[in-house]
């Protein structure tokens, strides 16, 4: 699934479990890395990279250090 991010809200506890989780600025491949989805995953994350591009006109953001999104 591919769509463009405009905005990102306040942070939400999560009704499954009761805690609220880190948020992290990152691009496809590290998402998929970090979530550990191994080759299936790295592959999804490309072809969403690939979406954007086509539909968006999105360019391919740069590996960079993981930025925490404040609550």
């Amino acid at each position: 699934m591919a769509a463009p991010a405009t905005a990102v809200g306040p942070a939400a506890v999560d009704p499954a479990t009761g805690r609220s989780f880190a948020r992290l600025l990152t691009t496809p491949a590290q998402a998929a890395a970090l979530l550990g989805w191994g080759p299936p995953g790295a592959r999804q994350a490309q072809l969403a990279v690939e979406t954007a591009r086509e539909v968006w006109g999105l360019t391919t953001a740069r590996t960079a250090a993981d930025k925490e999104i404040p609550a």
